[in-house]
Formats: structure tokens, C-alpha cells, sequence
């Protein structure tokens, strides 16, 4: 009785249903790409180069010139090393400055990388999901009916490999472009390393005189 209760709730459950999560990774997914495609390409700048100007106006105390330099650019990392020189002068430690600032930075950076990562986790999960329903339709169709049962059980199949291909289309982009993600999280997070290094290597100098 139990068994009977559990494989009509499968056969009520409708396609759209299946369907819908997989639709929601989808749109989530392009939102993601289309927002990190943005930020990257908005970031993409020589930082060693820019790091290198601004120390060397700020040791020559050419801070408001050092300021411009930056002004002139957007982006978490930009903002980390106006941060820095904000507080250049602070009475904290800078090497604790540098380090709580260059955390704040990689998070920003490493946004949305969870999301995309459950996506292509999950999606073809769900496409599965929606495959294991499909079939017990089809079968539970063929219990109830016999094998005269032939719309059922191709209902029941093409929802099956309906499900199963959009769980697929979703993830295998989702994977390519977390795998793209984790490639520019890693060069940035360098990035991030190299400005916080330099900065301590010149406090550190600094402090030695």
C-alpha cells in the first residue's frame, strides 16, 4: 500500500515541475556570467605597473599625485590600494592594514564562485532527478495498463531524456565557466599578493630608517 501511495506521487508529479529548477540554474547562471564577464574585463589592468607608479610617488611624498593615479581606475583592487594609502599613516600596524585589506579584496574577487559551482553540481542532478520520474511513469504506466500502454510510456521516456539533456546544457557551461573562473580568481588573488608584498616591503623599509 505503501509502495502504491509513493509511485502515484511520482506519476502526479508534471513535467514543468521537473523542469523549472533546471530553468532557474540556467538564468542564474547567465546572470553570473554576464556580471563576472563585465567586472573582469573592468579589472583587467597592469596592476604591477600601476603598484610600482604609486609607491613611487608616495615615497617621494607625492601623495596627492599618487591619489590621481589611482583615480583613474575602478575595481576592488584599485580600491585596495587607495585603501592602503589612506591609512598609510595609521597607527595600526600596516602590515595587519595590508593583510585584513588584501582579505576584503580576494573576497570580492571570488564572488559568486560558490553559486556557480552548486550549478554545475546540481544541475545534472536534477536532469537525473527528472530521468528516474520519467521512467517510473513509463513503467508505472505499464504495470497499470499492460503493454498497450504505448503513450504512456513514451510520455514517460521523452520526459526522461527531456530532463536529463537541459540538466546537461546547464551544467557542462556551468563547469567550463567555474573552471574559468577559478583560473582568473588565481591570477588576481597574485595580483593581490604582489600589491600587498610591495606595500610591507617599502613599510618595512620605512621603519628600518
Amino acid at each position: 500500500m505503501t509502495s502504491k501511495i509513493i509511485i502515484s506521487i511520482f506519476d502526479s508529479i508534471p513535467l514543468w515541475v521537473m523542469i523549472m529548477p533546471i530553468f532557474l540554474c540556467s538564468v542564474i547562471l547567465l546572470a553570473v556570467f554576464i556580471e563576472r564577464m563585465v567586472f573582469y574585463r573592468k579589472i583587467s589592468l597592469d596592476y604591477r605597473l600601476l603598484t610600482g607608479t604609486v609607491i613611487e610617488n608616495l615615497v617621494s611624498g607625492k601623495r596627492e599625485k599618487a591619489s590621481e593615479e589611482c583615480s583613474r581606475y575602478s575595481g576592488p583592487l584599485n580600491q585596495m590600494i587607495r585603501e592602503i594609502m589612506e591609512k598609510w599613516d595609521s597607527t595600526l600596524e600596516r602590515e595587519f592594514v595590508i593583510r585584513d585589506i588584501s582579505e576584503k579584496t580576494i573576497g570580492s574577487i571570488e564572488k559568486f564562485g560558490g553559486v556557480i559551482s552548486t550549478i554545475a553540481t546540481i544541475s545534472p542532478m536534477l536532469g537525473l532527478l527528472g530521468t528516474v520520474t520519467g521512467m517510473m511513469k513509463s513503467f508505472s504506466g505499464l504495470a497499470k495498463i499492460g503493454p498497450s500502454a504505448r503513450d504512456l510510456l513514451a510520455q514517460g521516456i521523452t520526459e526522461a531524456l527531456v530532463t536529463t539533456a537541459l540538466g546537461l546544457l546547464v551544467g557542462i557551461p556551468a563547469l567550463i565557466f567555474y573552471n574559468f573562473m577559478v583560473s582568473k580568481v588565481d591570477y588576481f588573488v597574485r595580483e593581490v599578493e604582489f600589491i600587498a608584498n610591495s606595500f610591507n616591503d617599502i613599510g618595512k623599509g620605512i621603519s628600518a630608517d
